[in-house]
């Protein structure tokens, strides 16, 4: 097996190397490997330009449950919070009810609120009904583990 080592002239800078001599060049990377015999080099990449649109407002937590199964969120997968997104209609959020954290989708009904799981053995959570609710955030991103 040969290994591609990239001049450094050919090395693009992506993410936040804010060193000496950085500049301010941004690459694309597509899915899949170039051509062995290109002069290809592999660049840096820096996930929180890629992921987080508000540094300063953004958290990260790990889901608990099944109730958002129906759209992809699982057990043990990250989520990416943005407290700087206003919660509309049809985002995932993140919300405290009772004193704790909820992963739901935002329905919004007229001056209602229901939080709805998106599992069908999940329960939706209705604003009003002895329940408080406080919408803490916008889910922007699902991280998954995968077997290895």
């Amino acid at each position: 097996m040969h290994s591609i080592h990239a001049s450094p002239t050919n090395v693009v800078r992506v993410g936040r190397d804010h060193g000496p001599g950085a500049g301010t060049t941004r690459a694309s990377v597509a899915i899949g490997f170039g051509s062995p015999a290109g002069d290809s080099g592999v660049t840096r990449l820096d996930l929180n330009d890629i992921l987080v649109k508000h540094p300063q407002a953004t958290f990260l937590m790990r889901v608990a449950g099944d109730a958002m199964r129906g759209i992809g969120i699982d057990a043990g997968d990250l989520v990416l919070v943005d407290r700087a997104i206003t919660p509309a209609h049809g985002h995932v959020v993140i919300a405290v009810v009772d004193d704790e954290f909820l992963c739901r989708q935002l329905c919004k009904q007229g001056h209602g609120v229901r939080l709805q799981a998106t599992n069908g053995g999940g329960s939706d959570i209705v604003a009003g009904e002895g329940t408080e609710i406080a919408l803490w955030g916008v889910v922007t991103q699902v991280i998954k583990s995968m077997p290895v």
